[in-house]
């Protein structure tokens, strides 16, 4: 198998990984606040290592979360968010972001806009001024799209957001692991994460940094193992936005995922994208095969989408899994906006996603595959 699939999810995951979650599965339990036995929790790890990856100072800012879609509605509801707010978004979300704000418009009466792209397949920045100009409570935007892999200048983005009055949400589920993620230099007040797919994690595992100077409305509330005490449930960070018994296997293999990733001798990001550029490089010497976004120019994370001719996307996607080994995705991706501003609504592209561990060899026998599928080869 050629496993290409890891926008997705990862595999393999870190090395490590398996064995931290084996043993906090067989070792004798100990949940943090709730035995006085433990000396460093799992959690504080995790959450220590995380927050240096976002390069923030106060880990007590790191909420845990099962992953990124509980995460954006962690802020997207914490923020409460009613019929006199407005939210600006953009074309390239997936719908962990999408389908709350629908939700919210729904229930609440909550403004959205949408700003599309502009003829060089970015976001249009005249469109985002404009869209500002009507006044904006929070904007969300996606770091880097599932379905193209490019990065958005979310700097510029927030900037502007900022001097329009507005609190930021950034979705970094595809750039965390790949492109650094520092919400201070990004200008980002909330970053939804998960941890398994660039951090090379388990699934069911995330976060959602929350900028010091912002406080959530709990999603949750119950039992924290901590101030048992009080009627309501603390409001100290991070036990405001975390309710109930965490993830601990989870965390642990979360926690062994970033120790490996943040050896200094780990070249995992730069593999994954020197294999993107060799796939890239191959698909597009084949005729029949069109690259989706296929601007050279732009920052991208290793996802690469694109359509064989006389061939639907669910078609190709299942004969190169069962004729040709090739694990892969197709369809919309979860995004759909951002396929009717491609031009690939209704069906969507066919989508590889290489990770650290992909070889030069996978990344030939994938063209050579794709090639037999266009009747180049």
């Amino acid at each position: 198998m050629i496993y290409l699939n890891n926008a997705a999810t990862s595999y393999p995951k870190a090395p490590g990984v398996v064995d931290a979650v084996r043993s906090a599965l067989t070792d004798a339990p100990g949940p943090p606040g709730r035995t006085a036995a433990e000396d460093r929790s799992t959690l504080d790890e995790c959450r220590d290592l995380i927050a240096e990856q976002l390069a923030v100072r106060d880990p007590h800012r790191i909420v845990l979360t099962p992953g990124s879609t509980y995460s954006i509605n962690l802020a997207l509801w914490g923020l409460g968010l009613r019929a006199a707010h407005r939210v600006v978004t953009t074309v390239t979300e997936h719908n962990s972001v999408l389908r709350p704000l629908y939700h919210l418009r729904e229930r609440h009466g909550t403004s959205i806009a949408i700003v599309g792209l502009g003829a060089d397949g970015a976001l249009d920045m005249d469109r985002f001024k404009t869209a500002l100009e009507s006044g904006a409570t929070l904007v969300a935007a996606n770091h880097a799209s599932n379905v193209t892999g490019r990065v958005n200048d979310v700097a510029c983005l927030f900037s502007m957001a900022h001097e329009a009055g507005a609190v930021t949400l950034l979705d970094a589920s595809q750039s965390l692991g790949h492109v650094p993620v520092h919400p201070e230099e990004l200008g980002a007040d909330l970053v939804a994460f998960t941890g398994h797919k660039g951090l090379l994690g388990p699934p069911g595992t995330g976060g959602l940094y929350v900028d010091p100077n912002l406080d959530l409305e709990p999603m949750l509330v119950g039992g924290t193992g901590v101030r048992s005490d009080l009627m309501l449930h603390p409001a100290d960070m991070p036990t405001r936005l975390e309710a109930g018994t965490p993830n601990l296997p989870g965390f642990a293999g979360l926690a062994a995922a970033l120790r490996w990733t943040a050896g200094p001798e780990r070249q995992g990001p730069a593999v994954a994208s020197a294999m993107a550029e060799r796939l890239r490089d191959g698909l597009r010497t084949l005729r029949g095969v069109r690259l989706v976004d296929d601007d050279s120019r732009a920052q991208r994370v290793p996802v690469v989408s694109f359509v064989v001719d006389g061939w639907s996307v669910d078609e190709a996607g299942y004969a190169l899994a069962c004729s040709f080994g090739v694990q892969c995705r197709s369809g919309l991706h979860c995004a759909p906006l951002i396929h009717q501003a491609l031009g690939t609504w209704p069906h969507g592209t066919v989508r590889l996603s290489p990770s650290a561990f992909t070889t030069t060899e996978e990344i030939a026998r994938a063209v050579e595959a794709v090639a037999r599928l266009a009747g180049c080869a």
